[in-house]
Formats: structure tokens, sequence, C-alpha cells
């Protein structure tokens, strides 16, 4: 049970950066939809994440912005490395 529990986890975490797997893709929108409804009950509370904290600049549009460089230019080597990974099985 521990290594099955283990096992989704992990899938579920890594279908974040879009492994080509249809469940933990469908498991990545849950966890966003989570992520989302977190963020809401921590504003209510007054809680945000600052600037410099991980990928969060001042201000929405900033942070955003960031997010995007790191799918355009980030993810570029990570899809060939998923791809090569996927192709050894």
């Amino acid at each position: 049970m521990i290594a099955h529990t283990l096992v989704n986890a992990l899938a579920i975490a890594s279908g974040i950066v879009c492994d080509g797997a249809k469940p933990s893709c469908a498991s990545k929108i849950a966890v966003s939809v989570d992520a989302g409804i977190m963020g809401y009950f921590m504003a209510l509370q007054g809680k945000e994440f600052k600037n410099g904290e991980g990928l969060v600049l001042k201000g929405v549009e900033n942070t955003i912005s960031n997010i995007s460089r790191l799918s355009q230019k980030g993810m570029k080597k990570t899809d060939k490395e998923i791809i090569d990974m996927m192709c050894q099985y």
C-alpha cells in the first residue's frame, strides 16, 4: 500500500510537467484546482507568497511572466528528456 501510494503521489507531482501519460494529466487538473482553492483560502486569511519565494515576483503580472518564461524556455530540455525517458521502455 505504501509503495502504491508513493507511485501515485509521484505520478501526480511529475504529471505537472506533462509526461504524456493520460492518467497523470487528469490528476494535474485536480492538483491545479486544489492549488487554486488553497490559494483562495490563504488569501482570505491574509497569507500570500512574497517576492523572491520560488518563482514569485512582486505583482501577479510579473509572476505570470516568470512562469511563462519557465514553460517556454526552461522546458525545452525537459521535453527532450521526457521523450528520451519514455522511449526507453
